[in-house]
């Protein structure tokens, strides 16, 4: 299996809110009103985008092969609400192509790119995917982020908006951002949480299990009941489902530890069923498994003073 393949969730909606349906593409992207001005645009992955007059701001672009689908949704979407007529400003969530797919075109048409210093330059070269054993080409110029964050959290007016957007340290990648309507309580957090399709810990780019879990008690502690959170796939959920994700985390990452404290290999832990008994399910819990592993290798030495 492709480790970036998702699931589709393009049915899924929030209950009680105003779903705009768009056909003509492939992926059949679906905008879902979070408010009158902020929208979830869902297809081949998640896109948040919110209306301030004539601007847009959108948060991801979408894969590459979806980039004219998406565009058309929002030209319906601005047919119907009558503003939001041009992508000004582009928030990357981390550097993954179904999370920039889009850049280019738009970073073209003079959209200002905002990521994590880690993903911009991970976007400007050759990187080496070793679940895949290829290659994945530097993106186009066009494409890289204008403005990058390095560390901590900065904030951004966009018409009757305020945003936050800050740095999640090693939830799904190096370089992961959220980013906090605070007016509409609605929080994008790209891959840094799954409620839906398996967690992905890309350990070869610095994500790892105690990153991830650090990094959902940060995004609870920014939100309160109401919140709703977007991840880079599925519906928008409420804090129960990132709790369920946390608690099952946490407690692996205790499992796991003491699990390399005593020298097991991750083929130990696979025929252990360390995953068993957990909050949540895994599709794919071997994959799940060696990838947690293969992070907490880098961390060995703050996993326990007994290590090595």
């Amino acid at each position: 299996m492709h480790r970036r393949q998702v699931l589709q969730a393009g049915a899924g909606v929030l209950a009680g809110l105003t779903c705009l349906r768009y056909a003509g593409a492939a992926a059949k992207p679906m905008a879902t009103s979070l408010t009158p001005d902020l929208f979830q645009v869902s297809g081949a992955g998640n896109v948040v985008a919110l209306s301030a007059g004539e601007d847009l701001l959108l948060v991801d672009t979408g894969a590459a092969g979806e980039v004219r689908a998406l565009q058309s949704a929002l030209k319906s979407l601005t047919k119907a609400t009558g503003r939001g007529a041009r992508v000004t400003t582009v928030i990357n969530t981390h550097w993954h192509a179904n999370q920039t797919g889009g850049n280019d075109a738009f970073g073209k048409a003079g959209a200002t790119i905002i990521a994590h210093a880690k993903a911009r330059q991970r976007m400007a070269v050759d990187q080496y995917v070793p679940w895949e054993d290829r290659y994945v080409k530097a993106r186009a110029k066009e494409a890289l982020p204008t403005k990058v964050i390095y560390r901590g959290k900065e904030s951004l007016a966009f018409g009757n908006e305020d945003l936050e957007y800050g740095y999640l340290l090693e939830a799904h990648t190096d370089g992961d951002l959220y980013v906090h309507f605070r007016k509409a309580n609605v929080i994008a957090v790209g891959g840094a949480a799954s409620p839906v399709a398996d967690p992905v810990l890309a350990w070869y780019e610095g994500g790892w299990l105690g990153g991830r879990v650090d990094s959902l008690k940060l995004l609870l502690a920014l939100g309160n009941d109401e919140t709703r959170y977007i991840a880079g796939t599925g519906p928008a959920v409420g804090k129960s489902e990132l709790k369920t994700e946390l608690e099952a985390l946490d407690t692996l990452f205790t499992r796991m530890s003491e699990a390399v404290r005593k020298g097991m290999t991750t083929e130990d832990m696979q025929k252990a069923n360390i995953l068993e008994g957990l909050a949540r399910t895994w599709a794919n819990p071997d994959k799940f498994v060696y990838d947690a592993h293969k992070g907490m290798w880098a961390h060995h030495n703050t996993l326990s003073h007994s290590i090595v």
